[in-house]
């Protein structure tokens, strides 16, 4: 008798229409590996031999520009899939991959990939919509460059993290972990430590929220979401 293994590979979204009998397959054929914070998993221009499934914890999504500095793409939490471009194209990676902290992923190989979407044209579907979600976060993420200051940037991603964009389904109260060092969330929103820094001490000035270390107490979440509309 066949021991199913313990995977997550039915949450991910591209594998969302596939039977648990093809899942577990697809466990048995991958391979685990655990990376600490920092650990570059792939960078731009590696080639893509496998898929990456993020299990647990978060990646960042990056490229470098040609003076040298990082522009971070995404930050990825579980469950997820990401390098799905090189699989299908056999290109190399378009961008670096890192762990933003700790991390457990899964990586199934091209060949057995390609297989399995021959076998399975639920997987083809799955893909399209991995996709498509990819072209309309990286729409979203081009408007709020444009669109809005550090400060609007940081209280829509504060937002998001509560459960609400808007604001009006968020409780007094509701505490945001950052999950990451000011550094880190600054790449993520495309702006330098000094000026996320800056906005956060606007918004506790201004009693919109309260910080302590990583924990970032939402005393006005329609004041935050002022900063959005």
């Amino acid at each position: 008798m066949t021991t199913s293994l313990p995977h997550r590979l039915a949450e991910v979204p591209l594998f969302a229409g596939l039977s648990a009998s093809s899942l577990d397959e697809l466990a048995r054929v991958s391979r685990v590996r655990r990376y600490p914070a920092g650990q570059i998993i792939w960078t731009e221009g590696d080639p893509g031999e496998a898929l990456l499934v993020l299990e647990e914890g978060h990646l960042r999504v990056s490229r470098m520009t040609p003076a040298g500095a990082e522009i971070v793409l995404a930050v990825v939490a579980a469950p997820a899939a990401l390098g799905e471009l090189a699989l299908l194209d056999g290109q190399p990676r378009d961008a670096s991959v890192a762990a933003q902290g700790p991390v457990t992923v899964r990586l199934v190989s091209r060949q057995e990939l390609l297989g399995l979407m021959e076998r399975e044209p639920a997987l083809a579907q799955g893909l399209l919509a991995t996709l498509a979600g990819w072209v309309r976060h990286g729409n979203q993420r081009h408007a709020d460059l444009l669109g809005l200051d550090v400060p609007g940037r940081l209280a829509k991603w504060l937002l998001r993290r509560a459960g609400d964009a808007t604001g009006d389904a968020i409780a007094i109260g509701t505490v945001v972990v950052l999950g990451r060092s000011q550094s880190d969330l600054a790449a993520e929103l495309g702006t330098t430590r000094e000026s996320l820094n800056r906005a956060l001490r606007t918004f506790a000035e201004l009693d919109i929220v309260a910080v302590s270390g990583e924990r970032v107490t939402l005393l006005d979440p329609a004041g935050l979401a002022a900063y959005v509309n």
